[in-house]
């Protein structure tokens, strides 16, 4: 803190700091705010301040508000690789990669050798698409800082994608040892442990070679989806299809699974909030512009999933059927036939339209 700024100013933060470890984020935000408007004048002051709102808006996943204090506090120091972390960091949580790509190169740049950085670079890549890339950023992340539980978790989750289990359990296992009481560590270590099994016993009952082959190397890895009705958990479908189908085909297997017969306009929502642009697949001709994404041009695997992930499903904006979609499965193909494909159905399917109709 800048010793210029004033015992007023210290004081202050000294405050905002109280209430922030006591997890009373409303007050801190109302001190922030303050300064702003009292130290308007004081560029020291401002930078702070909109740095600190960023950081809480980001721990409260208020993402908006977050990219603007952030991009604020930038603006008064862009060489501040922090800010830029952060940044890059608001943008990994909307999965708005290229960006997030971005702003950790930038934060990299200035601290090559901080692990930090290197693990929010090297996800990031990953999930973009170069799973090569991101491990290796990865690795470099983890010799700088072997015992971070947060690196080991996510090297463990970026081999469990690749079907590598025994490197996923290895940093997995590390990751709650390094620190037994995180849930996130306990958690990816539960998830590959249940992976492999339903993997063994896939393989074990087609025949199947227990050699593992790394899934760079692989063009029939099977994605297997739990599709529910959002207002009506209780009736869901599991969907399987293949890597290198289009997240268009797996609208269509969900439009049959549900027993529907008339088409309408359909939206996929990667962010698992709704009506959340930046990160959404839509129908052709959902917009007239030509600016929107469309669900007919992203293959199954580039959208970098994980085990556990949800994203939203919206069939029908005028009856507006919401769907949660939960990646419960990767696997090798194993059965043959066409994909996708129901496998399991709970529930009966609701009529599309009311007994009143459209």
């Amino acid at each position: 803190m800048d010793s210029d700024m004033g015992p007023e100013l210290h004081t202050i933060w000294s405050e905002a700091k109280e209430y922030i470890e006591q997890g009373d984020y409303d007050k801190a935000i109302g001190i922030y705010n303050y300064v702003l408007i009292r130290y308007g004048d004081n560029d020291i002051a401002v930078e702070y301040a909109n740095a600190y709102l960023g950081d809480i808006y980001l721990t409260l996943r208020r993402l908006s508000l977050a990219e603007k204090h952030i991009k604020k506090a930038i603006a008064c120091s862009p060489d501040n690789p922090g800010y830029h972390y952060l940044l890059g960091f608001t943008y990994s949580i909307q999965r708005q990669w290229g960006k997030a790509i971005g702003e950790f190169e930038m934060a990299v740049e200035k601290e090559p050798n901080n692990s930090e950085y290197l693990r929010g670079l090297g996800w990031a890549i990953h999930c973009a698409g170069d799973k090569a890339k991101g491990l290796a950023c990865l690795h470099k992340a983890i010799n700088l800082a072997p015992t971070n539980v947060n690196i080991l978790a996510d090297l463990a989750v970026a081999y469990l994608s690749a079907l590598q289990f025994k490197k996923a359990r290895e940093y997995a296992e590390a990751a709650v040892r390094s620190d037994p009481s995180n849930t996130v560590a306990q958690d990816v270590l539960k998830n590959v442990l249940s992976f492999h099994k339903g993997f063994r016993q896939r393989s074990k009952g087609a025949g199947k070679a227990s050699t593992i082959i790394p899934a760079y190397f692989k063009t029939n890895i099977i994605h297997r989806f739990k599709v529910s009705l959002r207002d009506r958990p209780d009736i869901w479908r599991v969907i399987e299809i293949k890597e290198n189908q289009m997240l268009s085909s797996l609208h269509k297997a969900i439009f049959n699974a549900f027993d529907r017969f008339e088409e309408h306009q359909y939206s996929c929502f990667m962010s698992n909030k709704p009506y959340d642009k930046e990160n959404e697949y839509t129908s052709p001709g959902i917009d007239g512009r030509g600016t929107s994404k469309l669900a007919t041009r992203i293959r199954i695997d580039s959208l970098a999933l994980h085990p556990s992930q949800k994203f939203l499903y919206l069939f029908d904006y005028g009856d507006e059927w919401w769907h949660e979609v939960e990646l419960i499965g990767v696997s090798e193909e194993v059965p043959r036939g066409n994909y996708p494909r129901v496998t399991k159905r709970h529930g009966k399917s609701p009529p599309q339209y009311s007994s009143k109709g459209d």
